[in-house]
């Protein structure tokens, strides 16, 4: 019997597969917790819905970034040679955050700096700083 060589495997357990999955993971919890006044975005869309419908798909977007981010996560965990193609992918997610945050939270300073910042509004942000550092993670990965 040959004695198992671990010399070749390379186990990190901060991996950048797994790093866009907890960046992923922020994104989507984002979207369920008090954003500013204790409404979270989902609650904001259900009311929005119901005085101005075009308006109110702008609060989903959190969520599709971190379903979009998560699908380029599993992706590049199904194989490793769709790199390229999980860091473009990535890249249309964080699209749709930054025009949400272009668009929603200069709207809402007003509110967020008299009621306060939810903790959902710091998940977003650290959820898209890691996905961030995801793709610089990927890009400078030589394997």
């Amino acid at each position: 019997m040959t004695p198992i060589n671990n010399k070749k495997k390379n186990l990190n357990f901060l991996d950048f597969r797994f790093v866009g999955l907890v960046g992923s993971i922020l994104l989507i919890v984002s979207e369920f917790l008090p954003w500013f006044s204790g409404f979270s975005l989902f609650d904001a869309y259900i009311l929005y819905t119901i005085t101005a419908v075009e308006e109110s798909f702008i609060f989903l977007f959190p969520l599709i970034s971190g379903i979009i981010c998560l699908i380029a996560s599993l992706l590049i965990i199904y194989n490793l040679e769709y790199k390229i193609n999980s860091v473009i992918i990535t890249f249309i997610g964080l699209g749709f955050l930054t025009l949400f945050l272009v668009d929603f939270v200069p709207g809402e300073l007003f509110y967020l700096s008299k009621a306060g910042i939810g903790i959902g509004f710091y998940l977003c942000i650290t959820g898209f700083m890691i996905m961030v550092i995801n793709i610089m993670l990927i890009l400078i990965t030589k394997e």
